[in-house]
C-alpha cells in the first residue's frame, strides 16, 4: 500500500498583542501572576514564535519558542491558553474572543501538519540509488580510462611532430651555411694549395658530427 505524500508545513504568518502572563519576578516565583501586553509574531525565516516590546519595525524578539518544538497549544477558555514545548511555556490571553481563537487554530494547526509531516518521514524508507544511475553519474563527471589514454597518446604526436619540425629546421638551415661556403670557397679553389683545401673540407666535417650529435 503506497503512503501518500505529506509536505512540510510552511510556518504562518500571523502578529498581533496578546497578553502574557508574568510567573516569575525577582524574588522567585509570583504565583499570582500578571498581564503584559506584548507584541506577538511568526518569524517565518527562523521559524519561530516569539514577542518584542514594541510592534515598530525593526522587530527584535526577546523571547521565543521553535514552532517544530510545540507540543501542545490548549485553550483555557474564550480567552486565555498556553503554547507548550518541552522546555518552556507561554500562557497567554487574547484581546477578544476572535483574536484569542485565531491564534490557538493557527499554532494548532501548524502544530499537527508538523507532526503528520514527520510520522511521513519515519514511515518512508530512503531510495537507493540504482547502480545504472550511480554509474552514469560517475561517468559524467569524470573521463574513462580510454578518454585520458587517447588524451596521452595525442599530447605525445604533438611533441614528436614539434621536434621533427625542429631537426627538419636545424638541417635546411645547415645545408644552406654548407652550400654558402662550398659557393664561396669554390671561387678561390683554384688559388688554394691541397693543405689548406684539406683543412676547410675537415672544418665542414666536424661540423656537420658536431650537429649530427645534438
Amino acid at each position: 500500500m503506497s503512503v501518500q505524500p505529506v509536505a512540510c508545513p510552511k510556518p504562518p504568518e500571523i502578529e498581533g498583542y496578546l497578553f502574557k502572563m508574568k510567573r516569575k519576578s525577582a524574588t522567585g516565583i509570583n504565583f499570582t501572576g500578571n498581564w503584559n501586553k506584548r507584541w506577538f509574531f511568526v518569524d517565518t525565516k527562523r521559524k519561530e514564535f516569539g514577542y518584542s516590546s514594541s510592534s515598530t519595525p525593526p522587530l527584535t524578539m526577546k523571547s521565543s519558542i521553535f514552532l517544530d518544538d510545540i507540543t501542545a497549544v490548549v485553550s483555557f477558555d474564550d480567552y486565555c491558553f498556553q503554547v507548550e514545548t518541552k522546555t518552556r511555556k507561554f500562557f497567554l490571553k487574547g484581546e477578544s474572543k476572535a483574536g484569542a481563537s485565531v491564534w490557538v487554530k493557527t499554532l494548532d494547526t501548524y502544530h499537527k501538519q508538523f507532526i503528520a509531516y514527520e510520522k511521513y518521514v519515519a514511515s518512508t524508507p530512503l531510495r537507493p540509488v540504482p547502480s545504472s544511475e550511480a554509474k552514469g553519474t560517475s561517468s559524467n563527471n569524470a573521463p574513462s580510462r580510454s578518454q585520458a589514454k587517447d588524451h596521452h597518446l595525442a599530447k605525445d604526436a604533438t611533441r614528436a611532430s614539434r621536434k621533427s619540425n625542429q631537426r627538419s629546421e636545424s638541417k635546411d638551415s645547415y645545408g644552406s651555411e654548407r652550400k654558402a661556403k662550398e659557393s664561396k670557397h669554390s671561387g678561390g679553389a683554384d688559388h688554394l694549395t691541397p693543405v689548406q683545401a684539406w683543412s676547410m673540407d675537415d672544418h665542414d666535417d666536424s661540423e656537420l658530427e658536431d650537429s649530427t650529435m645534438e
